[in-house]
């Protein structure tokens, strides 16, 4: 799998800040917030601040912690009293996902995706952990976005649960195709 789109990092960032509005709504609809959730507002101003974290901090490793801290940004007054936390072996097995230097940029953030998605590393809020962690992967690499639009979103949990079931890998072409958004540069 070869990286869909090839960008600078401040070409990617200029393409992620001119569609962060879509990315969140696109997050919160996947994340099942309605607009009669109470809680919505609260979810909305986590992912935009866990976003700009992403956008705001190349020099943070995109590793365990990162993940931590961006899943502690999301469940921000969300689910008091619940603290992230990973044991050795699923730091370890982050780390081999992380690093794969014979994968493009982007099957590793597919891949990193999965596995916090197939592992449920959290007690809750993992597709959001997985989500913008990938994407951290994919904004300092300069290999667009993922994104899971309202149109997708059954489709994507669909094809999760045939993951997690059978190991069907035939999700990771599908977010390849469907999910992975980037600008249209004209040279």
């Amino acid at each position: 799998m070869i990286n869909k789109f090839v960008l600078s990092r401040s070409q990617n960032l200029a393409y992620v800040k001119n569609n962060l509005d879509d990315f969140i709504n696109n997050n919160l609809i996947l994340s099942r917030y309605d607009d009669e959730d109470p809680l919505k507002d609260i979810a909305y101003n986590n992912f935009k601040t866990a976003y700009e974290f992403i956008l705001n901090n190349p020099d943070v490793d995109n590793d365990y912690k990162c993940l931590l801290k961006l899943h502690d940004i999301l469940m921000k007054d969300l689910d008091d009293g619940i603290k992230a936390e990973l044991s050795e072996e699923q730091i370890s097995e982050l780390k081999k996902m992380i690093y794969q230097p014979t994968k493009s940029n982007t099957e590793v953030a597919i891949d990193v995706m999965l596995y916090i998605l197939e592992k449920r590393l959290f007690v809750d809020g993992d597709v959001r952990a997985a989500l913008l962690f990938s994407n951290k992967i994919m904004v300092d690499n300069g290999c667009g976005f993922i994104t899971i639009s309202p149109t997708y979103k059954d489709t994507f949990r669909e094809k999760l649960r045939e993951y997690k079931n059978n190991n069907d890998y035939d999700i990771k072409d599908w977010i390849y195709k469907y999910c992975i958004k980037g600008p249209k540069l004209e040279y």
